[in-house]
């Protein structure tokens, strides 16, 4: 059973002009009205001189990006549930307007949790070794234990 899509995208590069807050903003309400995200609010929060972020609050999702002008670096994430919603194309239009000279997506399936093997918590049951050191070391003082025959 899959919940919802999550596009995370890390871009490098990034054209300076395109970088510019209230630039940026524009365009993710745009590409989210265009992609069915159903924006129900923006807020824009500055960090620091060179890095703020936009987060944006959808109907079953969220759109999220982080921005630093010094390194023209911008982390994307977008992800929703809605079906009508199409994550994938709306970061990749905001790439495209992005303009960058490297780029890294990542996709991730929400509730996906593939086979019931990867479901099972990973670690080792280590009392084989404690059980196999105290039989050791049993067998080793009866050895010492012996008395020396002549």
């Amino acid at each position: 059973m899959k919940t919802g899509l999550l596009v995370a995208a890390d871009l490098y590069g990034c054209a300076e002009d395109s970088l510019a807050q209230d630039a940026l903003t524009h365009i993710l309400e745009e590409r989210a009205k265009e992609n069915h995200m159903q924006v129900q609010s923006i807020r824009t929060e500055q960090e620091n001189e060179t890095e703020y972020g936009i987060y944006s609050i959808c109907k079953a999702g969220h759109i999220i990006l982080h921005v630093n002008y010094e390194k023209g670096f911008v982390a994307i994430d977008g992800f929703s549930c809605n079906e009508e919603a199409d994550p994938e194309k709306m970061v990749r239009e905001l790439c495209s307007f992005l303009a960058p000279d490297k780029m890294k997506l990542t996709y991730v399936d929400r509730g996906d949790f593939g086979k019931k093997a990867d479901m099972k918590p990973r670690h080792r049951n280590k009392s084989r070794k404690i059980t196999q050191m105290r039989n050791m070391t049993k067998r080793f003082g009866k050895l010492l234990m012996k008395p020396k025959s002549l």
